[in-house]
This record gives C-alpha cells, structure tokens and sequence, in this order.
C-alpha cells in the first residue's frame, strides 16, 4: 500500500468515526433533560404531554404563594396570552422572581399543575432600555 492509499484510508476511518459518534451522541444523550421541547401553554393544556417540555409565560399577579414549612417550595400561576397554568416550584428562587416577572419554567405536567425543578428569570427591561436608545450611550466613559 503506497503512502497516497494510506492518507485516503486513514482520513476515510477518521469521517467514519465522526459519523459514527455524532449519531451515537445524538441518539443516547448523557442527560436526559437536554433534550426538552419548548411548548407554549396552549400546546401543553391542549395535547397530552407527559414527558419534560419547557415554557415561558409572565408569572400572574398575586398568584405567588410561598409554603410556610419549606421556604424553597412555592406555587404560582404562569400567564401566557389568555391561558394561566399553576406551577409548583421547589428550589431557590432567583432574585428577578415577583409578579409579573418573565419566568422560563422546565418540568413534568401532571394531573393539571406543572411540576417545574428549573426556573429562570429573563432579564428585567429596564436593564434593556439603555441598549435600544442609542442616543444614551455615553462613550466618554469609554477608554480605548
């Protein structure tokens, strides 16, 4: 076998090889919750989902009740549009977490509340403001 035959066999194995673990990685993930759907809250109350999704709504005004015995358990209603979801939540808080606050929420939907164990707070729009008027920006401050 001449050395241009080995180049082409040994670059052959390395694709091979690549194609091989992309389709094993994909088709057996370590984790189990990097493979979650984004599902509106229509979808979710709407079809019958029993595996983990994840959603985002507004969380409802007044709806956040906090357990008295487990200070990290808490329930509230997520608001998406016209449809409002109860969720029961058990972890810490982030601190952007209040009423009317942005919320992504990850979980199991059963029996009509939604069991979240992940939930995040988008960033506030106040810190969003400054960055779409162009016009505050101050470059002074900048030092090049």
């Amino acid at each position: 076998m001449n050395s241009k035959n080995k180049f082409y066999f040994a670059i052959s194995g390395v694709i091979v090889v690549v194609i091989f673990w992309i389709w094993w990685a994909s088709s057996n993930p370590a984790d189990e919750q990097a493979l979650v759907t984004f599902l509106s809250v229509e979808e979710l109350i709407d079809e019958d989902h029993s595996d983990r999704v994840r959603l985002g709504g507004l969380v409802a005004e007044g709806s956040i009740h906090l357990d008295n015995n487990n200070y990290l358990s808490c329930q509230f209603e997520l608001k998406e549009g016209d449809y409002i979801l109860p969720v029961h939540y058990t972890g810490a808080r982030p601190d952007l977490f209040k009423d009317g606050a942005e919320v992504i929420i990850e979980g199991i939907y059963v029996n009509g509340l939604f069991e979240a164990d992940i939930l995040q707070t988008k960033c506030a729009s106040r810190y969003e403001g400054d960055l779409r008027d162009e016009n505050s920006y101050n470059l002074d401050e900048v030092s090049i």
